[in-house]
């Protein structure tokens, strides 16, 4: 059985990409896999749920696997504890980030676990139940009481079939998408880095990825995709994805997380061109404009290039959303301040902030005793039910700080609001001519750019 605990909001489709991906794989292997999956976000959701799921569902010589993320965790102890007190006849197997960015005393952590997978489980998940051995020398597998490596295991991506093109996942109106996996950055905050230094990035396969492209094209419930890849404009292949989302004349959203630094001159006439039939959102995370928190997190910005990247934008009335973060070492209330209106400033549509949280196995987690970095035992930034922790004070900025910064950042939603209306009476003055017909083609005109 493969659970997964997910952090969704009601327009997400009922499985994650991730765990789809996990599903196809072993099915194309034909490989015994029943998937249970849940909302942690959803209000009614309970533990009892699964643990029911879970006891209607086991036959003999039944395992389970459980994705652990920053955001279940609690759920997962539980989970595997009640497991553990009820005698499952079968192997507990823990995967996700929090496995992955582990490198040692995984026990420690999970004592009712058996087996953890690091890394991308797909093949290594496959390879497990395809041996005829109790416990096969696996990349990336730890058996609990053995000697731990530390390692993570390697997935060809060339090699996995697409969740869309298999059926696990169905067409509707919002998708989640991938390319690419991993990232050739090295923040110190974020666990988009590779697990394992001695992987790279990878892409998956072309015709794969093209196949997709044109699936979304066909099928006109898609009208809102978010590309998951943590770069997207890095890579062999992310130009050719674009032309043939503007030939194939997308009419819906596509959302990109991109690098400032990395925009170029082509990349921003593609944009162009898919906004002539549809909406591009290009997202930066920019965190912070400051030199001296920027080293902390290993994220530098080159501002001048950020500046003419935000100027062309701007420009060609291209959607861009911003995030920022608060809470960063060396960080005060005036430098946080500093970086919004700098954004402001560039005429930014839309900006975001969210609360710096220190994530297992990251280098800025490691040193946030040197750093002297105070963290909440749960959420107090907004009530949503989220059991997530945040740096709330450090020498440069006090507890009380930390909530005007937060509500620096809650104050940023009508900032948006205020834009996003802006840019919706726009369009509607440039979507008429003098014959009164409408021109959808305006909505990329410079007129826009007023707002």
């Amino acid at each position: 059985m493969l659970i997964s605990l997910d952090w969704t909001r009601p327009k997400d489709p009922p499985l994650s990409l991730g765990h789809a991906s996990i599903v196809t794989h072993m099915k194309r292997l034909n490989l015994d896999v029943v998937p249970g999956s849940w909302s942690v976000t959803n209000p009614n959701f309970r533990i009892d749920q699964v643990l029911q799921f879970i006891t209607e569902n086991t036959r003999d010589q039944t395992d389970i696997g459980i994705g652990a993320f920053v955001w279940n965790e609690s759920y997962v102890l539980q989970i595997i504890s009640r497991l553990k007190q009820s005698q499952f006849p079968g192997r507990i197997i823990l995967g996700g980030s929090q496995i992955s960015y582990t490198k040692e005393n995984l026990e420690s952590y999970y004592p009712e676990a058996d087996i953890f997978v690091r890394g991308y489980a797909e093949q290594a998940l496959a390879e497990l139940y395809q041996s005829s051995e109790l416990n096969p020398t696996i990349t990336g597998i730890h058996y609990a009481g053995e000697p731990d490596l530390g390692v993570s295991a390697v997935s060809d991506l060339e090699k996995l079939d697409s969740p869309y093109l298999s059926g696990t996942l169905k067409p509707q109106n919002f998708v989640r998408w991938e390319t690419q996996r991993g990232c050739p950055f090295r923040c110190a905050f974020c666990q988009h880095r590779e697990s394992d230094t001695s992987q790279v990035k990878r892409v998956f396969n072309k015709d794969r990825i093209v196949q997709e492209i044109d699936f979304f094209l066909a099928n006109s419930q898609v009208r809102d995709i978010s590309v998951l890849d943590p770069v997207f404009n890095t890579g062999p292949n992310y130009l050719a994805i674009l032309k043939r989302f503007a030939e194939g004349r997308y009419t819906g959203k596509l959302s990109l997380q991109c690098r400032l630094e990395m925009v170029t001159t082509e990349f921003l006439e593609l944009v162009d061109k898919i906004n002539s039939t549809g909406r591009v959102v290009l997202e930066f995370g920019l965190q912070t404009i400051h030199r001296k928190e920027e080293r902390h997190i290993q994220r530098p910005n080159n501002m001048n290039i950020v500046r003419e990247v935000f100027e062309q934008t701007h420009l060609r009335g291209i959607n861009t959303e911003v995030s920022l973060i608060f809470g960063l070492p060396d960080q005060t209330v005036a430098s946080f301040q500093q970086s919004i209106d700098f954004c402001k400033s560039m005429k930014v549509p839309t900006i975001y902030a969210y609360p710096l949280r220190l994530h297992r196995g990251t280098p800025l987690y490691e040193k946030k005793e040197l750093l002297r970095l105070v963290e909440s035992d749960h959420n107090c930034f907004q009530d949503d039910g989220e059991l997530i922790g945040h740096v709330i004070a450090s020498p440069s900025f006090s507890k009380e700080d930390w909530y005007r910064m937060a509500d620096m950042a809650l104050q940023l939603d009508e900032y948006n609001a205020r834009r996003e209306l802006k840019m919706s009476q726009t369009l509607k003055n440039t979507m008429w001519n003098s014959s009164g017909a409408t021109e959808i083609g305006t909505v990329t005109d410079p007129i826009i750019t007023s707002v």
